[in-house]
């Protein structure tokens, strides 16, 4: 791969009845993220243009890293003999941590508005399906997909309006020689907006894979860390045993945060890799974390102080 630019967007869509009455139901919200997946092999016709569509964004990249990497060592997916096993790539992103605490986790694969692959099918919404099909024949203007959509509904003898919101949540563009990542995450009290550029260092190009792959591991670490400070409060303000499932959930959580250090940490040995304003900086995240969840959760403190579940005199509000 010579070149390679990839966004992923945070996606909500908004489906009401033009003439709603007493039977019409309330609107239909369908939520997702989209990655688009370009992928080329240098100097070659070969390419595969695959969309992938996830429950939160860092398995929706994380799954293009690896799709991507396979692509980069062994060629085309959708020609293999045997088959491209699908299952297998999107178990080894998401065993462990996000298998066992997250049950409501899905992911599907697009290629030309045809579903590849999809996990978790009851969890995601089918009017997504719908949006890729309309994007395949609108031959990659993806604006005119929404409303091909309503058309749609409305061939089908039902009038729609279709809201879109889309916010880039990563852009990733690379070459041989550097790779410059994009990320802006909105949290529910700040969005963190950074970016990264990797430049080879002498016998390592720069790799798509490896890029997303990092991208991930921030994408995923953002998203711990505020778990991990909230969990922390509430075992600290007795909200929660210290036994107890969440609480276990978040020091699996405090666990991942090393591996992903880890995996960044590994990411920046391999090449020149420079941030912009800073590298975020996961313990200090948690922290942030923790004042947020102090402030938010001090109601739910003194109503308990209140009751007699827990004593003020351990809690200095």
């Amino acid at each position: 791969m010579t070149e390679f630019n990839a966004t992923l967007l945070r996606e909500k869509f908004i489906i009401k009845d033009v003439m709603p009455d007493e039977h019409s139901g309330k609107p239909v919200i369908a939520l997702s993220n989209r990655l688009t997946l370009p992928l080329h092999i240098p100097r070659s016709d070969d390419h595969e243009d695959l969309v992938i569509r996830a429950q939160n964004m860092h398995t929706c990249v994380r799954l293009g890293a690896r799709l991507c990497q396979d692509f980069q060592e062994y060629g085309p997916l959708l020609t293999r003999d045997p088959a491209y096993d699908w299952n297998e790539a999107y178990e080894a992103i998401t065993k462990g941590y996000e298998s066992k605490f997250n049950p409501n986790i899905w992911a599907a694969i697009y290629h030309k508005g045809r579903v590849l692959f999809e996990n978790g099918a009851t969890n995601r919404h089918p009017f997504l399906d719908i949006i890729e099909q309309c994007d395949a024949r609108s031959k990659g203007d993806y604006d005119k997909a929404v409303n091909m959509a309503e058309d749609a509904f409305k061939h089908a003898g039902k009038l729609v309006t279709i809201e879109h919101d889309a916010n880039v949540a990563l852009l990733v563009t690379t070459n041989e020689d550097e790779g410059k990542c994009g990320i802006i995450v909105r949290g529910p009290n700040r969005t963190t907006t950074f970016s990264f550029t990797a430049k080879k260092r002498p016998g390592r190009s720069v790799r798509p894979s490896s890029c997303l792959s990092a991208s991930a591991a921030f994408l995923e670490g953002i998203q711990l860390a505020f778990q991990v400070g909230m969990i922390k409060q509430k075992v600290k303000l007795e909200l929660i045993e210290r036994h107890s499932e969440e609480s276990q959930k978040g020091e699996d959580a405090g666990q991942k945060l090393g591996r992903l250090n880890a995996a960044i940490n590994q990411f920046e040995s391999m090449y020149d890799v420079r941030y912009r304003p800073d590298k975020p900086d996961f313990k200090q995240m948690v922290e942030e974390a923790e004042d947020f969840a102090r402030k938010i959760l001090a109601a739910e403190v003194e109503r308990k102080i209140q009751s007699g579940e827990i004593n003020a005199s351990d809690w200095v509000m």
